[in-house]
């Protein structure tokens, strides 16, 4: 039998509560008929404190108990009660070794007191110490019958209250179970919506409280799927897009070269080869970008010289800049030295083409573009500033998102794939540092990477 958590709830608060008043209950039931008997005999109607009392002032004043007797005899008469059979009081007194000094019970004085009698007994102090004991049967020790139903009625009061609270406290606890456990159930009615595919949904729950805390993760779990999601179409949808205009430039070369539309030259298919290319590097993209989301890009982690690094990728492009028109200047600081720092040489080659790239492709012609490496700290930031026209405001928050162009780059032909810095971005986290872009105080666009300084 499943129960749900509301009725584990209430089932365990239920056992705590009639563990808890039943205890009570039965406590106080086995101790009423003593208490009623203690109160009768220690100082209520029936009790002999008063010859306690008198006992006690015997000693203090003769320091013994001899002729005890006389004083014990004479408050017996004159005060001493009968039971509901008619019985009198029976009293032994007894000195602090329990020696009997004195008895209107038949009890043989000079005998030592021994057994139950001993348990039942009256202390009798005198300078703060027990001088003797009296011990009292009969009489003042039985509950007179008027009695048994008072005790009686108290014991029905006693389970009547027991009763009543428990009941009481079983409804408080399906109240407060119900309360507790409210916040609860919206969080799973929502999470059976999460589950249907509704990102959507989110849940209102104040406090700072534990459920509270749980309810702001939920919605921030239900923000990030939400936001995977509106990713995942914009991917679909954009990789479509970047596909189809290639494929129809593609099929268009083809099929005027197989109707005799077009001529079967050089040039026309080159044209169609560049577009295979083009879905080439697409798709190579793709992939590179999957395996970097999924954490499967391989690093080869190496010491090396960042300087020779950067001085090899930017010696990569000369060709390409001197064509251009473009001047490519590189500066390190500290001037002069080596820095040396462990990462993927391979990676970092790849994001910095990337950059340079980017820099070359959107800055002046006959420009200047500077590749700036130095140290700070704990850290290596490697630099590729560009003096072209600089990045749109609004176009800021969206550099690294996949397939954005800006409107320096609305074409395919001068943007690229649209995935190079969304590809950089990923690498440079994965080597441990990262990838930001702004516009500089100078002009132009500045993108910066930073590399931790670990293990050189």
């Amino acid at each position: 039998m499943k129960f749900s958590l509301q009725q584990k709830m209430i089932l365990a608060f239920s056992v705590v509560v009639i563990v808890s008043i039943g205890g009570v209950v039965i406590f106080a039931n086995l101790d009423s008929q003593r208490q009623v008997n203690r109160y009768l005999t220690r100082g209520g109607q029936y009790g002999v404190m008063g010859l306690v009392e008198a006992l006690e002032d015997y000693y203090e004043y003769k320091g013994t108990w001899s002729m005890v007797g006389e004083v014990a005899d004479a408050y017996s008469q004159r005060h001493g009660r009968k039971n509901a059979h008619g019985k009198a009081s029976e009293l032994t007194l007894t000195d602090q070794n329990h020696v009997i000094v004195w008895s209107n019970a038949g009890q043989v004085k000079g005998e030592k007191l021994t057994g139950e009698m001993t348990s039942r007994s009256l202390e009798i102090h005198s300078g703060g110490q027990t001088v003797g004991y009296l011990v009292v049967e009969n009489g003042v020790l039985q509950t007179p019958d008027d009695i048994a139903p008072f005790v009686n009625r108290l014991r029905r009061a006693i389970f009547l209250a027991g009763g009543f609270g428990i009941l009481l406290a079983i409804g408080l606890a399906v109240l407060v179970s119900k309360y507790l456990l409210e916040p609860i159930k919206v969080i799973t009615s929502a999470s059976t919506q999460l589950s249907t595919g509704d990102f959507s949904t989110r849940v209102d729950i104040k406090g700072n409280d534990e459920i509270a805390m749980l309810a702001k993760t939920f919605n921030q779990l239900a923000r990030n799927l939400e936001l995977a999601e509106e990713r995942k179409q914009s991917l679909t949808a954009d990789a479509a897009h970047e596909l189809r205009t290639p494929i129809a430039v593609q099929k268009a070369q083809l099929e005027g070269m197989l109707d005799g539309v077009l001529p079967l030259t050089q040039k026309n298919v080159l044209i169609a080869l560049q577009q295979t290319n083009f879905l080439s590097r697409l798709v190579e993209d793709l992939r590179l970008l999957a395996m970097a989301d999924a954490g499967e890009v391989r690093l080869e982690m190496r010491i090396l010289n960042i300087v020779n690094l950067v001085q090899q990728v930017v010696a990569g492009f000369q060709a390409q800049a001197a064509l251009e028109g473009t001047n490519l200047v590189t500066v390190f600081r500290p001037d002069g030295e080596e820095l040396w720092i462990h990462t993927d040489a391979d990676r970092v080659s790849q994001i910095l083409q990337n950059l340079i790239s980017n820099a070359l492709r959107y800055g002046q012609k006959r420009g200047r573009i500077l590749i700036s490496t130095r140290k700070e700290s704990t850290k290596l930031v490697i630099s590729v500033q560009d003096d072209g026209s600089g990045i749109p405001t609004t176009a800021l928050p969206h550099l690294f998102e996949r397939f954005y162009r800006h409107e320096r780059a609305r074409t395919r032909e001068n943007g690229g794939s649209g995935l190079g810095l969304a590809i950089s971005k990923k690498l440079a986290l994965l080597l441990g540092g990262d990838l930001s872009g702004a516009n500089s105080p100078e002009g132009g666009a500045v993108f910066s990477l930073e590399l931790p300084i670990r293990n050189t």
